[in-house]
């Protein structure tokens, strides 16, 4: 079977860096199978909108899925599985690297409800997708035109397109409905991670983050073990280092800038803070994300 590769891709910022590529993908009359896994050292969340015909996706450690069109399917880039497109069906497919599905949601009060959405495999089937299918379909026909013939203000269109795919995934899941309790006793982890999301930048302990909450530090830390597999510090500082990624990478602020605007006052401390956590200091991740030509995209090439 003839292997089929991305379209190159659309990028924000840097030219050199790939945020965005959609495919379509016409019938054909053998099985075709995608893996969800990273393009290129980049971690990518994946989306596949099944428009006719049938298919299925499953994990190593998850039951299989069986997929009937139309069904729209969000997998994070921590899931590691397969998604197989039986003979005859069609559709598209995207993928979307960590930084720029972070920045498409926002900081607002609703984009903290929608990271839940992101960190989990979501179905979303016809019969829940009910009037917006029409315009689900339109946003990937909208990822596929910008990634193939990219115009003017291409990685805002594609952010937007983002954007409004997720808030369609949100609804149509019952995510919305989950949202509406957080305020009368959605788990506390649930609801340190909006609170993260709204205030990451305040330079704020876990005690300031357990007092606003409403419970004890010792309860905050076990409840974001227990949920979230990492104590509140390191949930705080993953969100700071994600912010600064993205800064450093799209904009021409100075390193001590970036630093200062995510709270921190000492330029020598948020070096040693990104290096900790990166693994490269701020000045040598900027340098490798804008330099560096990106290796031809193998990772998402369908298995024969």
């Amino acid at each position: 079977m003839t292997a089929h590769r991305p379209r190159p891709p659309l990028v924000t910022g840097n030219p050199h860096r790939p945020s965005f590529v959609a495919t379509r993908i016409e019938a054909a009359i053998a099985d075709r199978t995608w893996a969800t896994q990273s393009l290129d050292g980049i971690r990518c969340f994946r989306a596949f909108f099944l428009r006719r015909g049938t298919g299925s996706f499953g994990t190593r450690n998850g039951p299989l899925l069986e997929l009937s069109a139309p069904q729209v399917l969000w997998t994070p880039f921590a899931e590691r599985g397969e998604f197989r497109l039986f003979a005859g069906g069609d559709g598209a497919t995207l993928l979307a690297t960590e930084d720029v599905v972070w920045s498409s949601i926002g900081e607002s009060r609703l984009g903290a409800q929608l990271r839940p959405l992101i960190d989990r495999t979501v179905l979303a089937p016809a019969s829940r997708l009910g009037s917006s299918l029409a315009e689900m379909e339109a946003l990937f026909d909208g990822f596929e035109r910008e990634t193939r013939d990219p115009g003017p203000g291409a990685s805002a269109m594609g952010s937007l397109y983002l954007g409004l795919l997720m808030m369609h995934l949100w609804r149509s899941c019952g995510l919305a409905r989950e949202s509406d309790a957080l305020d009368a006793g959605a788990p506390t982890a649930q609801r340190f991670r909006q609170l993260v999301e709204l205030r990451y930048r305040d330079n704020l302990g876990v005690d300031d983050f357990a007092q606003l909450l409403g419970v004890t530090r010792s309860h905050l830390h076990f409840a974001c073990v227990k949920a979230l597999g990492r104590p509140p510090q390191r949930v705080v500082h993953e969100r700071l280092v994600a912010e600064a990624r993205l800064r450093l990478r799209d904009t021409a602020q100075p390193i001590e800038q970036v630093g200062y605007s995510l709270g921190f006052r000492d330029a020598a401390y948020f070096n040693r803070f990104f290096r900790r956590l990166s693994g490269l200091t701020p000045g040598d991740y900027r340098r490798a994300a804008r330099t560096a030509l990106p290796a031809p995209p193998t990772s998402y090439t369908a298995w024969p």
